[in-house]
């Protein structure tokens, strides 16, 4: 080959590479613009505007949350409100969103993706319902996690394209994980005393004289008694400080048969007031609560005109007596 028929050749190879580069590059381009693209574009600006949301997972119950002028509540559970959290994350999640990757629009392939709208459980889409203010409604499809990351599989209802997003959107699926579960969250330095009484006439009193006295004294403690150590007391009162319900029902509902197994009194050091009292249903336990003064609401979020189920757990907690809380004779 002559140097002219080189110098032709390399120029040939250097016009291929330049080329192969600017289409690599037009791909990446337009990869970085779909990778930016919110999924949500066109409800992006009045996302802020749900009034109600409703969840349908395959083989339970659909689970609906609307807006009330007070709040979020939960219909079902007569107009109950709901948790802030899993809305302000789902909300989130659904802003932030993303497409990563437009995947297959092959209605065939949806039930492999769970994508589907009618199979096996497996295969089967979460549903998910978004009614806004003057806004038409957004029914939306969510599917199978990424296997190569932490974003989902996603379509919009009626449209047959799958896309990738870079988020995984946690949707609660049961009516219960809806409901703020709070019954009081009043902090430990706070509770000056707090009395239990019992159905067959014990009693059991915690006090302390100021919040520096970290540990709680038993009133019924007798000279030649010991608590198995010293802040035995002081699990009874904490329980207020972080107490959730199992599941919660209009006090109408549910028809107590028999007195209150235990009632109690608890008192702030800034005279705030709490009473309420546990009914033993059948095998279950209930606390329902009475008269409040100075809590807000942030301290007492449960209503006195429903009953709130404990776990087991909670409920050995708080039913102590004197004899739980002594040091074992030897």
């Amino acid at each position: 080959m002559g140097r002219k028929g080189l110098i032709a050749l390399v120029v040939i190879v250097l016009l291929c590479v330049l080329g192969y580069a600017a289409v690599q590059h037009s791909q990446q381009q337009s990869m970085a613009q779909v990778e930016r693209a919110p999924w949500l574009a066109v409800e992006q600006g009045y996302l802020n505007t749900l009034q109600a949301l409703e969840i349908e997972q395959p083989g339970q119950p659909s689970v609906r949350i609307e807006r009330r002028e007070d709040g979020w509540v939960v219909p079902a559970k007569a107009d109950y409100p709901a948790a802030p959290q899993p809305l302000a994350d789902l909300l989130r999640a659904l802003r932030e969103a993303r497409t990563v990757e437009a995947k297959t629009a092959n209605a065939q392939w949806h039930a492999r993706l769970g994508l589907a709208e009618e199979g096996e459980a497996d295969e089967l889409a979460l549903r998910l319902k978004l009614q806004f203010d003057d806004h038409p409604q957004l029914n939306l499809r969510l599917g199978n996690p990424s296997q190569q990351g932490s974003g989902q599989l996603v379509r919009r209802a009626g449209e047959d394209q799958v896309w990738l997003i870079d988020q995984q959107l946690q949707v609660p699926t049961r009516e219960l994980d809806w409901l703020d579960r709070r019954v009081s969250d009043i902090p430990f330095t706070g509770i000056a005393r707090l009395e239990l009484r019992y159905a067959d006439g014990e009693k059991l009193t915690l006090t302390r004289a100021d919040a520096q006295q970290y540990n709680f004294a038993v009133a019924e403690l007798r000279k030649e008694q010991k608590l198995s150590f010293e802040g035995a007391a002081n699990g009874v009162v904490l329980v207020f400080s972080n107490l959730q319900f199992a599941d919660a029902a209009p006090l109408a509902q549910i028809g107590f048969k028999q007195a209150p197994m235990l009632q109690f009194s608890l008192s702030g050091f800034a005279e705030e007031k709490l009473e309420g009292a546990l009914y033993k249903q059948g095998e279950q336990y209930w606390l329902v609560l009475g008269e409040r003064e100075g809590f807000n609401a942030a301290e007492v979020s449960a209503r006195s005109d429903w009953a709130y189920r404990l776990e087991p757990d909670l409920v050995t907690r708080l039913a102590k007596k004197l004899r739980d809380l002594l040091a074992k004779s030897s």
